[in-house]
């Protein structure tokens, strides 16, 4: 596998979110926002997957800290938010994006993204409190994750 089949199955099946390692797709997702990244880390986590590539709709800046501790090695995206492609750089991260903005607004498009705000103050190298600032904007919103 590598980040051009993830991109064409991200297109053609739809999705928002494709992760493969190797061999094969681990992961097929159309949810939107972090949910799918949530989980990846749980495949990662509980299942003991390596991914490696991904394709996705939206990285912003909890997404790509999720992907970096989950040992993504390579991303397709097409829309990135500034600070999600600084992230992925300083982790090494190989990234090809469609479109780079300043930050991933929220679905009405008025103001950023409830996780990109959420993480403003928070030290990415510290994933424990990222993790937790994310469970705790998904309870703000009344979205619930296992």
């Amino acid at each position: 596998m590598n980040i051009d089949v993830c991109r064409e199955i991200l297109h053609n099946e739809q999705l928002t979110c494709v992760i493969a390692d190797e061999n094969e797709v681990l992961l097929r997702r159309s949810g939107k926002g972090i949910l799918p990244m949530l989980e990846v880390l749980d495949l990662y986590e509980e299942q003991n997957c390596r991914p490696l590539y991904q394709a996705d709709k939206i990285i912003g800046k909890a997404a790509i800290i999720i992907a970096a501790h989950c040992g993504i090695r390579e991303i397709y995206t097409d829309v990135i938010s500034r600070t999600a492609l600084e992230i992925a750089r300083r982790k090494g991260i190989r990234i090809e994006y469609g479109q780079m903005v300043e930050m991933i607004l929220n679905p009405s498009k008025q103001v950023e993204g409830p996780f990109e705000a959420a993480l403003h103050n928070i030290d990415e190298d510290d994933f424990g409190l990222v993790l937790d600032t994310i469970h705790a904007t998904l309870d703000r919103m009344g979205i619930k994750y296992r």
